[in-house]
């Protein structure tokens, strides 16, 4: 039987919740109907948007998918030193700063990169240009294929080895093993990952707004941002209403099927490996050499650049503030994160032990419906909500805080949701004999046994908020400036050598968290 006490933590958290996220689309409906300017501009611009938002979302969606499947049949195939390493390496991309990453990506393939500076010590022209849909779709892979080839990684790993020595035995052709075998497991996935890779870049504002390059390439995040800028609310709340229905379908559609994450994601010693051609292994040797320069060039740049241009004057007041302001949102967003997902993960896991399963998928839905609210519409929302305080640095950040909580709140209740229902329902009879029941049911078990896993929720809290743009760009300026804004002020301006340091900076940064990250992991095995 359910007490209300045990009810209290997660009903509080979301209700919280719930009251953010109305009271910043009931503002921002609100002002738009009271401006007396109900134009709404559904013009070719609108449908062009529109039609670039889907068109570079689908294109980044399959190119990920097919190098990503690519990538991961070649690991597959081929063993050789720093392969563990590059497959520690590769998921860090997904979680990267979007600054950082296209800083890293012009360092190589911009103007002034490094394969301008090959071709120009070769003699040849150099006339590639990273800005437009090429820029966009670049980004995009850089930052979701590493992720998706080490799931589908994984799953090709966890093929039994009695499949692979019955497929050896039938005499099957690689071609026949990967059709046979191989691609129904991979096949479960394919839209639950391409579902995730597409909404994350159908809602891309960073990477659209440093290469897109003009008007032609701009997004519906944008184009919010723009009309928010402008203060043509009744725009923004157009732009909104369409990217909320394409975020709730594409939502709903990864919540049906789920079920296809549920496979062992621990990585399987081989005891058996099928004989395939050396052309085979060849040109997987080329695949993985190619996808690793592709990943480790960006990376391995910005921090040679940041060394090498390095001066002590770039130390400036600016820097210093925009240092301060960003690790002090990162630890308070992920602060109020954490406390959120663990209120309602306390009460969650009470609700699935006593079998109320609807109100456990609802509780879990409030939690989660950040991801089909843009950003950019809670920001401002919020913002014109408590308007009378915008001019106040404490304001800003608070704001900042509990915005990018709210981004980060889905992936900790993922990353946490089972692990702690299991330790729950494993003493749970048990601690109620002995009567250990509240905060201390808390204290004594879910937290002493899932603290590391605590842990590295925290640490990646605290760097999607470290590298997040997209909200402070709205309120960003002389009262707060994180390192993000920082730097785009300083690539927007062609500041190269300066925007490098800060690149190297926030890189080395969010590498100190994924060492405690990585650190907790391989302690807890």
């Amino acid at each position: 039987m359910l007490k209300l006490r045990t009810l209290i933590p997660g009903i509080s958290a979301a209700s919280l919740i719930l009251v953010v996220l109305g009271s910043a689309l009931f503002a921002l409906c609100l002002v738009a109907f009271e401006s007396n300017n109900l134009t709404v501009y559904f013009d070719s611009y609108l449908l062009h948007v529109i039609w670039i938002t889907i068109f570079q979302a689908t294109l980044s969606t399959l190119l990920s998918v097919l190098l990503a499947i690519l990538m991961a049949k070649a690991l597959s195939i081929v063993n050789f030193w720093g392969k563990n390493l590059l497959l520690r390496i590769m998921p860090i991309t997904f979680i990267f700063p979007t600054l950082v990453v296209v800083t890293g990506l012009l360092s190589v393939y911009g103007q002034h990169g490094l394969l301008a500076s090959f071709c120009h010590y070769l003699g040849l022209p150099f006339v590639i240009s990273i800005y437009g849909l090429k820029g966009i779709l670049l980004a995009h892979i850089f930052l979701n294929f590493p992720y998706a080839c080490c799931l589908f990684y994984q799953t090709l790993n966890s093929v039994p080895v009695e499949h692979k020595q019955l497929a050896a035995q039938l005499n099957f052709s690689s071609f026949t093993y990967f059709k046979l075998v191989e691609w129904p497991l991979l096949r479960r996935q394919l839209l639950p990952m391409a579902s995730l890779i597409f909404m994350l870049c159908f809602s891309s504002f960073a990477i659209v707004l440093a290469l897109g390059g003009g008007p032609k390439y701009t997004t519906l995040e944008v184009a919010i941002y723009q009309s928010i800028r402008e203060f043509d609310l009744i725009q923004a709340v157009l732009l909104a209403c369409l990217q909320l229905v394409c975020c709730a379908f594409f939502m709903g559609l990864m919540q049906k099927f789920n079920y296809s994450y549920k496979f062992n994601t621990q990585y399987v010693k081989q005891s058996y490996r099928l004989p395939v051609s050396f052309s085979l292994i060849l040109s997987s040797f080329v695949i993985i050499v190619i996808g690793a320069l592709f990943i480790l060039l960006p990376i391995i740049t910005i921090l040679i650049k940041g060394i090498y241009f390095f001066q002590w004057s770039f130390f400036s007041v600016a820097f210093q503030r925009a240092v301060m302001f960003s690790l002090l949102i990162a630890f308070g967003a992920a602060s109020i994160a954490m406390l959120l997902a663990l209120l309602l993960l306390y009460t969650n896991s009470r609700l699935l032990i006593n079998q109320q399963i609807k109100w456990s998928n609802r509780l879990m839905l409030i939690g989660s419906l950040i991801l089909i609210i843009p950003s950019m519409v809670l920001a401002s929302g919020l913002f014109l909500l408590l308007f009378s305080y915008a001019y106040s640095s404490v304001f800003v950040c608070v704001l900042t805080m509990l915005c990018n909580s709210l981004m980060a709140l889905p992936f900790i209740l993922k990353n946490l949701a089972a692990p702690m229902y299991d330790v729950t329902s494993r003493y749970w009879h048990l601690s109620q004999s002995l009567n250990i029941t509240g905060f201390w049911h808390f204290y004594l078990i879910e937290y002493k046994a899932l603290k590391k896993l605590i842990i590295q929720s925290f640490a990646f809290s605290a760097i999607l908020s470290l590298g997040d743009f997209g909200i402070i760009a709205l309120f960003g300026g002389q009262s707060v400036t994180t390192l993000p804004y920082y730097l785009y002020e300083q690539i927007s301006y062609y500041h190269y050598h300066e925007s490098a340091v800060t690149a190297a900076l926030l890189l080395i940064l969010s590498f100190s968290l994924l060492v405690v990250i990585d650190y907790d992991r391989t302690e807890s095995n």
